[in-house]
């Protein structure tokens, strides 16, 4: 079952990217806020450099990583 903030927070980043599905670290901390390289690792599990939008979506919502 779909998380009730998974589609805004999926609407939101999509619409930050410009549509655009993947996202690089630091497109993740710019649209997160958050400062430390190490601690964006620590709570998104990205592939490389990136992480999918979706992914991000559902991380958001406390989604298993």
């Amino acid at each position: 079952m779909e998380h009730p903030a998974y589609r805004d927070n999926l609407e939101q980043i999509l619409t930050f990217t410009h549509g655009r599905q993947m996202l690089t670290i630091g497109e993740v901390m710019t649209f997160t806020g958050i400062r430390h390289y190490a601690t964006v690792h620590k709570l998104f599990p990205f592939v490389g450099s990136y992480i999918s939008a979706a992914t991000l979506a559902r991380c958001m919502c406390g989604g298993a990583k």
